[in-house]
């Protein structure tokens, strides 16, 4: 006879019976407090400097075991000289088992992390890292072959390579996916990918997690040239483990990367390479900005701002940003603030401040940046799955279906597969598609051949669901905090946006509270 939920929990208890119960607090692992000078110098008011600090609590509370400006492996070894770095795609330092007591990762799953060179928009070779999800037991395609030709014969199953972009997590050393307990994206893509036996390759992009390196933040082609280097890295790291066959995926600002990857990879062929898949794409970023609130513009134009002389010789920061959005950059980078803590900064007070300056979009800076990450209008290597939501208030619906129909118009043999999802969101599309997706990733794999056209079609539910009752129309999402006494964890993770946070995540008994 089947178990009950309440004689599974006793027996769940009773094998535990030595353990002592410990009660659960419900603040964070973090004590940090602005100083009164921080706080003059941006000029904030009493309920931003409460929303900073209770968000920058949010933030440390999530990095794995320590803060992540002090975590030894992001420090690149003294035996390398950091301005003449190895050529991009060599490894400079391997974490092979990463301690995953200090992470929420899905059971079953391990992780590696590793430092490598990459290079910048302009060429210029940098450190940065990255990590790789492995699967318990890769998934098995009869056509993978290994990275080397001169490996050993084996009858050992490859794993085949997923090069995932991840979406924005901020643009400070704090805000490297592979520091934080969840990876970032968690069941949004890295999980679902490695459970259904895929090793993900994902790149910290340049600037979050090695210290001392700026982030071209939102400079697609430079991330894109982190993401290939990157799965060079690791296949040169693990030859006999991981394909030579490889996909890019990403979502977000990694939908724009794995769009500018599909760009690079027509320029600038590199074996093995298999076709991309771009969800909610960011394509004209400067059309997307345009179509947001000013609230979100604040945060994603300082987040480029702050980058852009890395790439942009002769930019400044008072090209686009006041003397006011300045000092609340300064702000973030001092206290490695990432994406929660900066949406409070760039609120500016419920938009009572100014941030950005008057005529920013129209500097000839503005005119390079757009023609320089643009996707779409240019040829691509194919073929390419582009998923995106209809409701989508970032990466736009009308934006990405302009960049799509132009891709189309100049290239109709381009392979491109682009499907709609009614009344979805920005995140939630990559749930609402998730069959979708993941079988066209294993087609790839499987040597599924795609058509010489492009292809649109538009997705609805079959059950009429809209409005409140509809959970495609919030951001809210869950994922699991930590196993404790065998059993899940779960709890929402909601996004503020101008407005009080209160303490939402709880403590993790694991981790040391830090400032």
């Amino acid at each position: 006879m089947p178990l009950s939920w309440r004689s599974l929990l006793v027996c769940l208890l009773s094998s535990r019976a030595t353990l002592a119960f410990q009660s659960q607090n419900d603040t964070f692992n973090s004590t940090f407090r602005l100083t009164a000078q921080q706080i003059s110098a941006a000029n904030l008011s009493a309920a931003t400097t409460h929303n900073v600090e209770v968000a920058l609590q949010y933030e440390r509370s999530n990095n794995a075991g320590s803060l992540i400006q002090n975590d030894p492996f992001y420090t690149v070894p003294d035996h390398y000289n950091l301005n003449n770095l190895p050529p991009p795609g060599t490894i400079l330092k391997v974490e092979d088992h990463t301690n995953l007591t200090l992470y929420t990762i899905p059971n079953s799953l391990s992780l590696s992390r590793f430092l490598y060179v990459t290079e910048t928009y302009n060429g210029t070779s940098v450190p940065a890292s990255a990590y790789v999800l492995w699967p318990y037991l890769p998934r098995s395609f009869p056509n993978l072959t290994r990275c080397a030709a001169n490996t050993p014969p084996t009858t050992q199953p490859l794993y085949p390579v997923v090069a995932l972009a991840h979406g924005t997590s901020g643009q400070t050393q704090a805000c490297v996916p592979s520091g934080l307990r969840n990876l970032w994206d968690h069941f949004n893509e890295p999980f679902p990918l490695a459970l259904q036996g895929y090793a993900v390759v994902t790149p910290d992009y340049a600037g979050l997690g090695v210290p001392n390196v700026t982030s071209p933040y939102f400079v697609f082609p430079a991330q894109a040239n982190d993401l290939f280097h990157a799965v060079a890295a690791a296949q040169a790291e693990w030859p006999a483990l991981l394909s030579k066959q490889f996909v890019v995926a990403g979502q977000s600002q990694g939908g724009g990367v794995a769009w500018a990857a599909a760009q690079r990879q027509y320029d600038r062929p590199v074996e093995g390479y298999l076709g991309t898949m771009a969800a909610s794409p960011f394509t004209d970023a400067l059309a997307a900005i345009a179509a947001d609130s000013g609230i979100e513009n604040n945060a994603r134009v300082s987040g480029i701002a702050q980058g852009l002389g890395s790439v942009l010789p002769g930019f400044q920061l008072s090209d686009w940003l006041t003397p006011l959005g300045i000092a609340r950059w300064n702000l973030i980078h001092a206290i490695k603030g990432c994406g929660t803590t900066s949406g409070q900064l760039a609120a500016a007070e419920s938009g009572a401040l100014p941030i950005l300056k008057d005529g920013w979009n129209e500097t000839w800076s503005a005119d390079w940046y757009r023609q320089a990450t643009m996707n779409g209008g240019k040829p691509f290597a194919g073929p390419m799955l582009v998923i995106q939501g209809t409701e989508d208030g970032n990466a736009n619906e009308p934006t990405t279906s302009r960049s799509v129909n132009q891709t189309c118009a100049l290239f109709p043999e381009s392979q491109l597969q682009y499907v709609r999802f009614e009344n979805i969101t920005h995140v939630p599309v990559l749930l609402a598609g998730q069959h979708t997706w993941l079988g066209w990733i294993h087609d790839r794999f499987a040597g599924v051949a795609v058509p010489k056209r492009c292809t649109q079609q538009t997705l609805s539910p079959p059950r009429e669901i809209n409005g409140a009752a509809f959970a495609g129309w919030s951001s809210a999402t869950w994922f699991v905090e930590y196993n404790l006494y065998g059993i899940y964890r779960f709890s929402l993770l909601l996004k503020h946006a101008g407005m009080n946070i209160s303490k939402q995540n709880h403590q993790d008994p694991t981790l040391t509270k830090f400032s």
